[in-house]
């Protein structure tokens, strides 16, 4: 991991010659070689990263091809995730060459929805037969018959699933798989809900199913907390919601936020939980609103998982490197300031270039910092990408410690 670190306090001051000498120096990204990034996984089973890796001097921007053409994928996070669900995909369909499967997919096809009509037509003798001592499922079937009837939400086939078990199945198999059961990626989710439909014929479980793919990627999901693998897994969206909402709350978040928050189409409904705990994880810090406000503003995929991974690494860095007080809004930027007050200005970029626009950033953050009533002693950025030569020596000049390379830590959030 490369690192750079500078002794003793910063006089920010001081530090306004060398850091003008460097200001009319910009360059451009370099391009990468996809081998030289992502070295073996720039190639797989259905799929291939394109060779030449741009940059905008923040995030990698990837051509990814696969079977249903090229995509383009921003960022070093979400390219390992559309890989984990790449990979995913790859084994369920290697469950294909399995006969007694495929007997399996086609016996579940066959399987009438004849509950959910009788429900709809007759929803209270139908759910006093079929739900009594159920428990915890009576009241989320009574509430999706109620939906189908009234036609506020749902249908049928929801309503099929949730009482038959395949919603479930569905998010067991996706956890078994180190995926999220709530992914965007069409064809990964269209693919856990037929491989999760031979469930309801009875024949097959989970683990009779996992049991057939590769030990490997399933091996893979271990590094994920069992606290939040069994709630995503026994939670339905309306319950991971919930969650979320509370944990917000609990961390001080505005009530607007945590609503604009929650129906951002940019996070999965596991995202808005990991990111609601991590928050919450962090006791006693003052300006959690802050993140929340940034996150709930998201206006693209790319950005939503940046502020995710964002606070996972604010979190670590709380917990593992040295407590936070407190957040500050600097330059729009939400800054950590650390019980000894330093600051940290915490930033899961891909690889920093001293461009027009990172020089304008960055100097933006160094100037409002330097301009508080009681700016912080010093700074630690740290970055879980590289950071080129001259960048490196723009940010030293405003008397920053670097931290580069820095890795994620394990979990869901790539």
């Amino acid at each position: 991991m490369q690192l750079i670190k500078r002794a003793g306090l910063v006089v920010f001051g001081c530090l306004v010659l060398s850091s003008a000498s460097l200001a009319n120096e910009f360059e451009a990204p370099p391009v990468q070689q996809a081998s030289q990034v992502l070295q073996k996984s720039a190639t797989g089973p259905g799929y291939r990263v394109r060779s030449n890796v741009r940059s905008d001097g923040f995030l990698r921007i990837y051509q990814l091809e696969t079977a249903q053409g090229v995509e383009e994928v921003v960022g070093d996070g979400l390219l390992r995730l559309r890989l984990s669900e790449l990979r995913a995909l790859a084994a369920l369909d290697s469950l294909k060459a399995d006969q007694s499967f495929l007997e399996g997919l086609k016996e579940a096809a066959k399987r009438p929805a004849d509950f959910v009509k009788s429900a709809v037509q007759d929803p209270l003798g139908t759910t006093k037969s079929t739900v009594s001592g159920v428990g915890r499922l009576f009241g989320r079937i009574g509430q999706g018959v109620e939906n189908v009837v009234t036609g506020n939400t749902g249908s049928p086939d929801e309503l099929l699933k949730a009482v038959t078990g395949a919603d479930r199945s569905r998010r067991e198999l996706a956890v078994a798989l180190n995926v999220d059961p709530y992914t965007t990626y069409a064809p990964l989710s269209d693919k856990l809900t037929e491989t999760a439909s031979v469930t309801t014929a009875g024949k097959w479980t989970v683990t009779a199913i996992t049991a057939l793919i590769p030990g490997g990627i399933i091996a893979q999901a271990a590094g994920t907390a069992d606290s939040l693998r069994t709630m995503i897994i026994d939670s339905t969206p309306t319950e991971l919601e919930e969650r979320a909402v509370g944990a917000l709350r609990n961390a001080g978040a505005r009530s607007g936020d945590i609503s604009a928050f929650v129906r951002n189409p940019n996070y999965t409904a596991s995202e808005r939980v990991v990111f609601a705990y991590r928050l919450q994880a962090m006791t006693n810090v003052q300006g959690r609103d802050l993140l929340v406000s940034r996150a709930a503003s998201a206006q693209t995929r790319d950005e939503a998982y940046f502020q995710l991974r964002k606070v996972v690494l604010s979190e670590t860095y709380h917990r593992t490197i040295a407590r936070f007080t407190g957040f500050r809004s600097v330059a729009g930027y939400p800054v950590a300031i650390r019980a000894d007050g330093a600051a940290a200005l915490v930033a899961p970029l891909d690889m920093v270039a001293w461009t027009e626009v990172t020089s304008a950033a960055f100097a933006s953050v160094h100037n409002g910092m330097t301009s508080q009533p009681f700016p912080p002693k010093s700074v630690d950025f740290l970055t879980t990408g590289s950071v080129t030569d001259l960048a490196a020596q723009n940010l030293s000049s405003f008397g920053w410690a670097i931290t580069a390379e820095y890795p994620m830590p394990e979990g869901p959030v790539h």
